[in-house]
C-alpha cells in the first residue's frame, strides 16, 4: 500500500529535508508541499489534495500548525515538526502521531512512520513476491525476473539497468524509487542515490565502496551509509 504524504512548512529548508526522506522511502509518495498554512487548509478541506500523512510545522504565520491540526485531523494522520521542544505536549494533545524535533534525522523520520503503521496495524510495506515483471528496452512483452538473481540496479536519468548474477543486464524505463518498492525490503536497499544493492551478493564493504559478487564496485553515498550499516 502506497501512502500519500503532504508537507506544510513555511520554511523551504524544512520542506526539502522531509521531501527527500519521503522520496527515498519505499511505500511513500509525495503528493504536494505548501508554505502557506491557509492554502494548505483550503486544499485539504476541499479534497483538492487527500494526504494519508501530513508533516506539519508548528511555527507558521497567520495559522499555527497546532491550530491547523484541529481543522484537518479527521482527514489525515499528522506528524508535527518544529525546532522548539516546548511544543511537544501541545502536539500530543492535538492527537498527533508523533513530534519531530528539527534537525530531523532519517532514522527519527522512520520511527514516526513505524508509529503510523502500528496504529493502522499494518506493516510498512505489503508482502513482496520473489519475482518482478519487467519490460526490457521498452518492448511490449513482459519478462518474469526472480529477484534473487538481481545483484544490483543502477539508475540512469529516466531509466534503470538491472544487473543479474548471470551477467545479463536489463534496461527498463522506470525510477529507482518505483522499482525498489517492488523488491523484498529485507534484501534490497539503496547504497547511493544512483544504486540499489542486493545484500545477498555483497562481498566486501571498504570505505565508501561495496564489492558485489562478480567484482562490481558500487559507491556508498554518505546519506545512505547509516541505513546500510544497520542492515548488515
Amino acid at each position: 500500500m502506497i501512502r500519500s504524504c503532504y508537507i506544510i512548512d513555511d520554511e523551504l529548508h524544512g520542506i526539502e529535508v522531509l521531501a527527500k526522506y519521503v522520496q527515498q522511502t519505499p511505500g511513500l509518495e509525495l503528493i504536494g508541499t505548501e508554505t502557506d498554512p491557509l492554502e494548505a487548509l483550503r486544499k485539504i478541506s476541499t479534497k483538492e489534495i487527500k494526504p494519508d500523512i501530513t508533516f506539519l510545522d508548528v511555527e507558521m504565520p497567520e495559522l499555527s500548525g497546532i491550530e491547523l491540526s484541529y481543522l484537518i485531523r479527521d482527514k489525515t494522520e499528522i506528524v508535527f515538526s518544529t525546532a522548539f521542544k516546548n511544543y511537544a505536549y501541545r502536539a500530543y494533545d492535538a492527537n498527533a502521531i508523533d513530534f519531530l524535533l528539527k534537525p530531523i534525522s532519517y532514522e527519527r523520520f522512520l520511527q514516526a512512520l513505524d508509529k503510523i503503521y502500528a496504529k493502522k496495524n499494518t506493516a510498512p510495506i505489503e508482502p513482496v513476491n520473489n519475482f518482478i515483471f519487467i519490460q526490457p528496452d521498452n518492448k511490449k512483452n513482459h519478462l518474469k525476473l526472480n529477484t534473487d538473481e538481481i545483484t544490483h540496479i543502477e539508475g540512469l536519468s529516466n531509466y534503470v539497468k538491472i544487473h543479474t548474477q548471470s551477467e545479463k543486464v536489463y534496461t527498463i524505463y522506470t525510477s529507482l524509487k518505483l522499482i525498489l518498492e517492488k523488491l523484498p525490503p529485507s534484501l534490497f536497499l539503496r547504497s547511493h542515490k544512483s544504486f540499489i544493492v542486493n545484500l545477498k551478493f555483497v562481498e566486501v564493504i571498504n570505505g565508501n565502496e561495496i564489492t558485489i559478487k562478480g567484482n562490481h564496485i558500487i559507491p556508498i553515498g554518505g546519506f545512505f551509509r547509516k541505513e546500510l550499516m544497520n542492515k548488515i
